[in-house]
């Protein structure tokens, strides 16, 4: 099972903490153990030097009763086990304990002899290198109990061996020894309680300095970290927020660029989703211009087969035709023709006339002339056309408003094959309004201020849905024997030529729009 980082950061920290202060626990209490053994080893080299002068001027006496009072009235001090003088022999002289006066002690064995006899027999054999004394010891005595031991010699000073009371040999070293023991209770409880007191701070530091630690973790690294962590599923699931809190260390500058990574990617995904939103939309754009190029690739070709085969049959049919009208007309004039045939004739005539009229719309059809192009004011070629047109028979009961950009630029066009187009525009326009009616014309520019527009509007009977399509293909009319059919494929040529386009509006009953467009 995977522990979590607070987890393992405590665990590292506890154990890192438990071994150094385990350490500097150990070190600290053998220090201090050692000083309290010299401080008590001091105290009792003291007591040793203070119990030997006490009983030095009763042993220049030999006075033995009183240096049994002396060493039983300090043995009763607080501490003291034992205090006892041996003579030369390793028998006791004096002890606080009476059983053991006048016993032998083992030199081999008794811890008071042991120090300067561990390898000698006694100490007539060492006069010249006499042990170093005092010892002091450590040791366990017959009833379990650990106590602290001083030897200290008693030599035989010049006092010794010119008193009057008794006399020692002048080449005697030692006269006897002094041997304390005192319990080491006292110094082991200090010890004891000094070592319990550090380990409760030891383990009250590790918990304090491991309960900070914890916490500081947890604020400064494990929140910070789940706030990321947090944020990063957050993202995943697309919710793009921003991390709010941010500290300002390493782990601020990691979240400004978390917050940073967040911004791009909801930017990303805000693209991917208009372009998705929007695509739809592109797409049927883009079929739509699709097929208005395939549409305008399919007027193109077929208007390039019918003009080179219409060229042919007009130029074919123009001869005749004019034979026909020459004579026709002859034959009306003739006053020997019969009154009931003068108006057969006229009939051959108009007849005539007509279908030399559809041949020279033929012909221009046929035609390719390349625009002369010229800057040129639209609302001024506009003008020129109504100027034409007002005056025909179909616009005696139709108003023609004009509605003019003021701030309208001047474009590159050739005026007269405009006009061509305006007036076909017009006329099928008043055509359209049989009862009269408002023909409206309309400038402007359009968004992009790429290109100028003219609307012409009527409110005529319309044009089917189903017809519309076929408006500018050659020789497509809803005039019956009365139209061709040329004029709006004529006019569509020419506003594709200069680099524009017509679009047609139109509902039933309410009218037609036709918008020319021609670049800026």
């Amino acid at each position: 099972m995977r522990l979590k980082l607070i987890v393992q950061i405590s665990l590292i920290t506890g154990i890192v903490l438990l071994f150094t202060s385990a350490l500097f626990g150990y070190f600290n209490i053998s220090t201090l153990k050692r000083a309290f053994l010299q401080s008590a080893v001091s105290d009792l080299d003291h007591l040793g030097e203070t119990i030997f002068r006490a009983v030095f001027h009763q042993m220049l006496k030999n006075d033995r009763d009183a240096i049994q009072v002396t060493i039983g009235e300090v043995g009763e001090g607080k501490g003291i086990e034992r205090i006892r003088i041996l003579n030369r022999d390793g028998i006791v002289a004096f002890s606080t304990q009476k059983s053991e006066i006048g016993t032998n002690l083992d030199r081999k064995q008794a811890p008071a002899c042991m120090a300067c006899h561990n390898n000698e027999n006694s100490l007539e054999k060492s006069q010249e290198n006499p042990c170093p004394l005092p010892q002091s010891r450590r040791f366990t005595d017959s009833n379990g109990k650990e106590v602290l031991g001083l030897t200290r010699p008693i030599y035989n000073e010049k006092t010794c061996w010119t008193g009057a009371c008794h006399a020692h040999s002048r080449d005697t070293l030692f006269l006897g020894i002094l041997d304390i023991t005192i319990s080491a209770d006292p110094m082991l409880l200090m010890i004891r309680n000094y070592r319990n007191n550090t380990i409760i701070q030891i383990i009250f530091l590790i918990l304090s300095i491991s309960l900070c630690l914890t916490l500081l973790t947890k604020k400064l690294i494990i929140q910070p970290v789940h706030t990321l962590l947090k944020h990063t599923r957050a993202v995943g699931k697309g919710d793009w927020s921003l991390v709010k809190s941010v500290p300002g260390d390493e782990l601020g500058e990691l979240a400004e660029a978390f917050n940073d990574m967040t911004g791009k990617l909801k930017k990303n995904q805000e693209e991917m989703d208009a372009w998705a939103s929007t695509l739809e939309t592109r797409v049927e754009k883009r079929t739509r211009k699709i097929k208005e190029m395939q549409s305008f690739l399919v007027r193109s070709e077929k208007l390039a087969s019918l003009g080179e085969l219409v060229a042919g049959i007009a130029h074919e049919l123009n001869n005749p035709l004019t034979g026909i009208m020459i004579h026709a007309s002859l034959i009306s004039e003739d006053p020997h023709l019969d009154d009931s045939l003068v108006e057969d004739c006229q009939t051959v005539i108009h007849e005539a006339s007509r279908c030399s009229k559809i041949v020279k719309e033929l012909l221009d059809f046929a035609r390719v002339t390349d625009p002369q192009k010229e800057m040129q004011p639209v609302s001024k070629v506009i003008d020129r056309t109504t100027t034409l047109v007002e005056h025909h028979v179909d616009f005696r009961d139709t108003e023609i408003i004009k509605k003019y950009d003021p701030d309208l630029p001047e474009i590159l066009m050739d005026a007269s094959q405009v006009e061509q187009v305006l007036i076909n525009m017009m006329i099928n326009a008043s055509q359209a309004m049989q009862q009269g009616g408002k023909l409206t014309i309309r400038t402007g520019v359009n968004a992009s201020r790429k290109h100028i527009y003219i609307k012409i509007t009527d409110t005529g009977c319309g044009i089917p849905e189903e017809n519309i399509e076929k408006l500018f293909d050659p020789f497509f009319s809803t005039k019956g024997h009365k139209g061709t059919g040329l004029g709006l494929s004529v006019s569509y040529g020419i506003i594709r030529s200069h680099g524009g386009d017509i679009e047609v509006e139109s509902k039933l009953g309410k009218g037609t729009t036709f918008t020319i467009t021609l670049p800026i």
